[in-house]
C-alpha cells in the first residue's frame, strides 16, 4: 500500500512524494506560477535560452537567489522556444521508480509522447539498464527536441538516479535537453560536457540584481529610494534576490526607507531572521560555531580559520561550505570569503552570543596575519582588539614604516590606524613613530617632527643595540622630512644615520631589508645632488635602480631613473634625458592626456626642462602641471625649485622676463638653497633683467654669481652689458672668460651665441658667422633651440641674409626663427617670398594654433592658461600683423606664410 509522510518545506511548497502505484503529484511536474512582484530580467532569460541550446545547463546559488523564478520566467517567455517539461526534486525523489516515473510524467504533460508500456515499467518494475536504454532512444529520436528543467537538484543525491540520468544524458541526445537548477553543482559527470563545450553554467553572479534590476524590484513593492541608497542596498545584498525581497517588504512598514538601508542588518531585521534560520541555525552546532568565530575575517584559509577558531574546530569544512553554499565562496589561492550579508549577521550574532571572545579572537588573527606577511590585515585586527601598541609594532617591527610615508603607499595599512589616540603620551616608541609618518604624508610637518623627536628621545634611553626597527623607522622618517624641507644637514645626518642601522637587519628578512635599502640610497643620491657633485648623484642613482629592480620597488626605480635625467637635463644632454624620463613615467614619450597618477616629479620636471631647452612650450607646460602634480603627493624642496626654475625659462622664452624673475623669487623663499642652485637661480635672474631692460640689474646680479669663476657667469654678464650697449665691456667680459670645457652644453652654446652678436654687432661678420655655426653645431645634436629663441630679435635678420646657414640648420631653427617652406619660397624664381611686416610672439603663435583648432575663445584661454581677454588681445595683435580682418582670413594668411 502506498504510504506518505509530510517532509520540510522546499522552494514551492510542501509536498508529499508517490511511492510506487501512488498518483503523482501534479504540482511536481508544473511550472510555478509567477508571482504579481516579479519583474521581467530579460538578460537571464538570453542565458538559459542560449544555454538550453546545448545538453546541459546548470543554474546554481544560494538558497533566496532566484533560481526558480528565473527559470519559471524563463519556460513562461518567448525565449522557451523548444517543448519544456518541469520537474521539482525533493528527498524522496532518489529512489529510482520515484524519479524516473515523475520524468516521464513532466514529459507527457509537455506533450511528449511516452509510451504507456514505459510508464508502466517504471512504476511497477525494476528500473535496469534495458529501461534507461528504451527511454534514452525514445529521447534521441524526439523531434522537436524537449527540454527538461530539474529545479532544486542538489537533493538528488541517489547514486543510482544519478548514475542513470548521465547515461540517459549522454545517449538522449539531440532529443532531450536537460536544465539543472541547484544550490550546488550536480553530482554529474560535468566535466566531460565543458571539455566538449556543450555545458552552459549559469552562477550566482550571473542571478544577482543590478542596480536597475533593484529598481525596478523595490519600485514593484511601491517603494522609492534615493539612487545612493539604491547602490548600497544592492552592494551590499551583492544582488541576493531574497535578500532584496525581504528588504522591499519590510520598508514598506518603514517610515524612511533610506534609514532601513543604512540598518539593513539589525538585529531584529527580516535580513537577519532570514539568515539565521534558513542558513546558520541549519548547520550542525561545530560548524555553527565555526562559522560564529571566524566571522570576524574578510579572508579566511584554512590555516588561519583554524587559528582563530581554535581548539575543537575543523577548517577543513570550508571547501565542503562552499561546495554547497554559495553564501561561502572561494577565492583564489586557498582563500574563502563569507557573503558581506551573511557575514555582518554572523557578527552581529557572536557579539551578542559571545562578546568576552571578541578580544581573543582578533589577537589570535593579528598573530597570524603577522607572521605570514598580511600586515595591513594584522594591524586592522590588532585594532580591532583595541592593541595599538601591537598593530604599531606590527608595522615598525616589520620593516613596513615606508609603507606608511609612501603617498601612493598601503593605504590599507594606514586606514588601519585611523582610530589610534594620537598624543605624545606613549610609553613605547612604535606608536609615535607611526604617527609621525601618518602625518607626514597629510602634509603636517610640524607634528611629524614633533612625533619623530619623542620617539628618538625614547630610544636615546635604551641600549643603542636594541629597537634596531625602530632607530631605522626614525632615520626614514628623518630623510623624508629632510627632502621636503630642503634640510640638507638633517638630511645627510639621517641618511649616515639609517646606514649602518640597515647594514644590521637579519639577512632573513632580505625582502623589507632591500626595499629599506633602497629608501636610504634615495637618500644618499638626493645629498649629493644637493651638494652639487653631480657624478657622484649620478652612480648612487645608478645603482639605487638596479637595487629598486630587485626589490620589486616599482617607484623608487621610477624615481631613481628621473633623478638621472634630471641630472642629465642640467648637463643639456637632452636626447638621453628624455629617454631616462619617459622609461621612468613609463608611456614611451607620450605626454597626452591626464596623468593616471602622479608619477616621480624628478621625471616629470626633467621632461618639462627638456622640452622648454627645444623650445617645445605646449608639452613643457604639460609635463610642467604633471610635475605640480606629483610635488603635491610627495613635497621635494629641491625638486620644486628646480620645477620652479624650469617655469621660469619657459617664462624667458615667452618673453616674459617679470614673470621669470617672479618664479625665481618664490624659488628663495623659506630655505637656504645650495650653492650650485644659487648660481643657476643667480643666472637665470640675470638675464631675466636684461630682458626686461633693467641692464644694470642684470650687470649686478652676474657679478654676485662670480664671472670671474664661471663662464656662466661670465656669459651673463656679457649678455647684460651688451643689450645695454656696452660693447667694449661686453668684449672684455668674454675675453677674461675662463675656461668651460666641462661646462654644460647649453652654457658652451650661449657663449658662442653672445660672442657670434657681439661680433656681428662689431661689424666682423666672418668672426659673428663662425661663432654662430660653433653654437649651432652645439645645438644641433640634441634640438637645443632655447638659446636661439632667446636671440630671435638679433638672429632674425642675420639668419635672413644668410640662407646658406639657416638652410643648414633649419631642423634646429624652425619654426620659431626659420619658418617651413621659407627656403623653397625664396628659391622659387619669380615669386617673391611672403613677408611679415612685424613677426609674431611665441604666444601669438600659439593662439594662432588653436584658432586653426576651431576653437573657441574660452577654450583658448583653458588651454593656455589665461584669461579670455588676453586671448583677445592676442587675437587682435595677430590680426595687425597678418593684415587680416577675421580668424578664417588669420588662419588661411598663416598657411600661406608658413606659419602653421
Amino acid at each position: 500500500m502506498a504510504t506518505s509522510a509530510a517532509i520540510p518545506a522546499t522552494v514551492g511548497s510542501g509536498r508529499q512524494t508517490a511511492g510506487v502505484g501512488d498518483p503523482l503529484l501534479t504540482s511536481k511536474v508544473t511550472v510555478p506560477s509567477i508571482p504579481d512582484w516579479l519583474i521581467e530580467r530579460p538578460r537571464i532569460d538570453r542565458l538559459i535560452a542560449a544555454g538550453a541550446q546545448g545538453s546541459i545547463t546548470t543554474v546554481t546559488g544560494p538558497p533566496g537567489a532566484g533560481k526558480t523564478m528565473a527559470l519559471a520566467m524563463w519556460a513562461a517567455s518567448s525565449q522557451a522556444e523548444t517543448m519544456t517539461a518541469w520537474l521539482t526534486i525533493d528527498d524522496h525523489d532518489n529512489q529510482p521508480r520515484v524519479f524516473w516515473s515523475y520524468v516521464l510524467e513532466a514529459l507527457r504533460r509537455s506533450g511528449v509522447p511516452v509510451p504507456r508500456a514505459l510508464t508502466a515499467t517504471a512504476r511497477r518494475y525494476a528500473v535496469d539498464h534495458e529501461f534507461l536504454l528504451r527511454f534514452a532512444s525514445l529521447m534521441a529520436a524526439q523531434d522537436p527536441p524537449v527540454v527538461l528543467v530539474l529545479d532544486d537538484a542538489h537533493l538528488l543525491t541517489g547514486a543510482k538516479v544519478l548514475d542513470g540520468l548521465a547515461y540517459v544524458l549522454k545517449h538522449a541526445a539531440p532529443g532531450l535537453r536537460l536544465v539543472v537548477a541547484s544550490r550546488m553543482d550536480p553530482l554529474l559527470p560535468l566535466h566531460r560536457y565543458r571539455l566538449t563545450g556543450e555545458l552552459t553554467e549559469v552562477r550566482a553572479s550571473d542571478l544577482a540584481f543590478t542596480v536597475p534590476e533593484s529598481c525596478r524590484l523595490v519600485a514593484q513593492h511601491g517603494i522609492g529610494l534615493s539612487a545612493e541608497s539604491l547602490e548600497s542596498l544592492t552592494k551590499r545584498a551583492e544582488g541576493w534576490a531574497a535578500v532584496l525581497r525581504l528588504a522591499a517588504i519590510s520598508m514598506g512598514a518603514h517610515p524612511d526607507p533610506d534609514q532601513f538601508v543604512k540598518e539593513l542588518v539589525a538585529e531584529d531585521s527580516a535580513v537577519a531572521g532570514y539568515l539565521v534560520e534558513e542558513v546558520l541555525n541549519a548547520q550542525p552546532p561545530p560548524v555553527r560555531t565555526f562559522l560564529l568565530r571566524t566571522s570576524i575575517l574578510d579572508r579566511i584559509s584554512e590555516e588561519l580559520a583554524d587559528e582563530v577558531a581554535g581548539e575543537g574546530s575543523d577548517a577543513t569544512v570550508l571547501p565542503d561550505l562552499a561546495h554547497v553554499n554559495t553564501l561561502v565562496q572561494r577565492d583564489d589561492g586557498g582563500w574563502y570569503r563569507y557573503h558581506s550579508l551573511f557575514a555582518a549577521v554572523l557578527r552581529l550574532k557572536l557579539r551578542r552570543e559571545d562578546p568576552g571572545r571578541l578580544q581573543d579572537l582578533h589577537l589570535r588573527a593579528a598573530g597570524w596575519l603577522r607572521r605570514n606577511g598580511y600586515l595591513a590585515d594584522a594591524v586592522r585586527h590588532a585594532a580591532s582588539a583595541g592593541d595599538w601598541e601591537l598593530a604599531a609594532r606590527t608595522v615598525v617591527d616589520e620593516l613596513a614604516i615606508g609603507e606608511l610615508i609612501e603617498p601612493e603607499g598601503n593605504e590599507a595599512l594606514a586606514d588601519g590606524f585611523r582610530d589610534m589616540p594620537r598624543d605624545l603620551r606613549w610609553t613605547v616608541p612604535q606608536p609615535l613613530l607611526v604617527a609621525s609618518a601618518i602625518d607626514l604624508v597629510r602634509g603636517e610637518g610640524a607634528l611629524s617632527g614633533a612625533f619623530v623627536c619623542a620617539a628618538e628621545d625614547m630610544l636615546g634611553r635604551l641600549p643603542a643595540e636594541t629597537e634596531t626597527p625602530s632607530r631605522l623607522a626614525a632615520a626614514l622618517i628623518r630623510i623624508a622630512l629632510a627632502r621636503r624641507s630642503g634640510n640638507l644637514a638633517a638630511a645627510a645626518a639621517a641618511v649616515g644615520t639609517a646606514q649602518p642601522l640597515i647594514d644590521a637587519i637579519p639577512q632573513d628578512r632580505h625582502a623589507r631589508q632591500l626595499w629599506n635599502k633602497s629608501k636610504v640610497v634615495a637618500g644618499r643620491g638626493a645629498v649629493e645632488l644637493w651638494s652639487g657633485r653631480f657624478d657622484d648623484a649620478a652612480a648612487i642613482f645608478s645603482a639605487g635602480a638596479v637595487t629598486a629592480r630587485m626589490a620589486r620597488a616599482g617607484y623608487d626605480r621610477a624615481d631613481f631613473l628621473g633623478h638621472l635625467a634630471l641630472i642629465e637635463a642640467l648637463q643639456g644632454r637632452l636626447a638621453h634625458a628624455e629617454e631616462l624620463a619617459t622609461e621612468s613615467a613609463g608611456r614611451r614619450g607620450e605626454d597626452t592626456g591626464p596623468s593616471p597618477s602622479p608619477g616621480s616629479a624628478a621625471a616629470e620636471v626633467a621632461l618639462a626642462s627638456v622640452h622648454v631647452d627645444r623650445n617645445e612650450l605646449a608639452p613643457a607646460r604639460r609635463w610642467q602641471k604633471r610635475a605640480e602634480e606629483a610635488l603635491h603627493a610627495r613635497p621635494d624642496k629641491l625638486l620644486g625649485v628646480a620645477a620652479s626654475l624650469v617655469a621660469a625659462r619657459q617664462s624667458l622664452a615667452e618673453g616674459r622676463g617679470k614673470a621669470a624673475l617672479e618664479l625665481a623669487g618664490r624659488a628663495r623663499t623659506g630655505w637656504s638653497p645650495p650653492a650650485w642652485l644659487e648660481h643657476q637661480m643667480l643666472l637665470l635672474e640675470s638675464w631675466a633683467y636684461t630682458a626686461t631692460t633693467d641692464f644694470e640689474q642684470g650687470v649686478e646680479t652676474a657679478m654676485r654669481a662670480g664671472p670671474e669663476s664661471s663662464l656662466g657667469a661670465t656669459v651673463a654678464l656679457a649678455h647684460a652689458l651688451l643689450s645695454s650697449g656696452d660693447r667694449p665691456g661686453a668684449a672684455q667680459a668674454l675675453a677674461a672668460a675662463p675656461a668651460g670645457n666641462d661646462e654644460p652644453i647649453g652654457t658652451r652654446l650661449v657663449t658662442w651665441l653672445v660672442d657670434a652678436q657681439l661680433s656681428y654687432a662689431n661689424g666682423d661678420h666672418v668672426r659673428g658667422r663662425r661663432s654662430l655655426e660653433h653654437a649651432l653645431r652645439l645645438g644641433e645634436p640634441e634640438l637645443f633651440r632655447l638659446p636661439f629663441t632667446l636671440a630671435r630679435d638679433w638672429l632674425r635678420p642675420v639668419l635672413h641674409r644668410d640662407p646658406e646657414l639657416a638652410q643648414q640648420y633649419r631642423r634646429l631653427l624652425e619654426p620659431d626663427l626659420v619658418r617651413p617652406g621659407w627656403m623653397e619660397a625664396r628659391q622659387r624664381p619669380g615669386q617673391p617670398a611672403p613677408m611679415i611686416v612685424e613677426p609674431l610672439s611665441v604666444r601669438e603663435r600659439e593662439v594662432l594654433e588653436h584658432v586653426s583648432a576651431m576653437e573657441s575663445t574660452a577654450e583658448i584661454a583653458t588651454e593656455m592658461y589665461i584669461s579670455v581677454n588676453t586671448v583677445k588681445t592676442h587675437l587682435k595683435s595677430i590680426y595687425r600683423k597678418l593684415a587680416v580682418t577675421h580668424r578664417g582670413e588669420a588662419v588661411r594668411r598663416a598657411r600661406k606664410l608658413g606659419l602653421l
